[in-house]
């Protein structure tokens, strides 16, 4: 792997936020090493939040060109995205979890429809499941309705209720480049400088729903967000709040704060 020569322009900086993700990352970082560096220059900057399963070693030991920032003490995914975002040098920003696997060209692919759309916002690929098959990772906006759909469902993204279903765009055509609500923060491509001008991801969420709005006030500035298929990622998530815990509490906290920020009490969000 080779970061770019900062006496050239980077393409993209790679900004990556990792705690306790090491095999998972280990994929990652495989698959950024296969980049063709010739046709795009990038950088990965990778934000440790107090792992303890020895990533920052392993990173450091075998990615020496990779930035790495250890956290003295955990923060959420808003503020260590955002903390490895301002140490960019890249001309666009990719937000990519560690869970994420770029395929061939994937990356290049990306960067290459968001240079000849400028208009385009924010540009999420698709995402593939670990079988390759294809990932729902596109939603419509929550509202108060749907949230409560989520919780009587318990999650389970094959419910048949038509609320959750139209809110998972159940039929929406993944093979379509096209505007989107929003999509799952696990890779999302913009330029550096529309980042700055959105305040980057709201530090207030601590954990989940923070994509969710950066892609509401990309909309509310008027770009937007944009899906494009030609770029497939693989995702090999795990749904953390899936079960009640902690992170039950963090989303749901992180919902109401999103419900009262953007007045969705008695509206939905209508966009252009």
């Amino acid at each position: 792997m080779s970061t770019a020569d900062r006496s050239v322009a980077i393409d993209v900086s790679i900004v990556i936020v990792t705690m306790n993700h090491l095999k998972k990352l280990k994929n990652l970082l495989t698959s950024i090493n296969k980049i063709d560096d010739g046709a795009l220059t990038y950088e990965v900057i990778i934000i440790d939040n107090c792992s303890t399963d020895g990533a920052p070693e392993f990173v450091a030991t075998n990615y020496p060109n990779v930035r790495l920032v250890v956290n003295s003490e955990i923060h959420g995914f808003a503020y260590n995205n955002n903390k490895g975002a301002n140490l960019a040098f890249g001309k666009y920003i990719f937000i990519c979890n560690p869970d994420v696997v770029i395929l061939e060209n994937a990356l290049n692919n990306l960067f290459k429809f968001a240079q000849q759309h400028p208009d385009a916002g924010i540009v999420c690929p698709q995402l593939l499941n670990s079988d390759l098959s294809y990932q729902p990772s596109i939603r419509g906006f929550h509202s108060l309705k749907i949230i409560f759909a989520r919780l009587i469902s318990k999650g389970n993204d094959s419910a048949k209720n038509q609320t959750v279903r139209a809110y998972l765009l159940s039929d929406f055509d993944k093979n379509k480049t096209q505007k989107v609500d929003w999509a799952l923060g696990a890779a999302m491509l913009l330029k550096q400088e529309y980042y700055k001008k959105l305040n980057g991801f709201d530090e207030k969420f601590f954990l989940y729903v923070e994509d969710e709005d950066l892609c509401l006030r990309s909309w509310k500035l008027g770009p937007g967000v944009t899906y494009y298929p030609e770029s497939k990622m693989i995702h090999d998530h795990q749904r953390g709040s899936s079960k009640i815990s902690i992170l039950t509490w963090y989303h749901l906290k992180s919902f109401i704060y999103f419900i009262v920020k953007h007045n969705l009490v008695f509206r939905t969000v209508k966009r252009d």
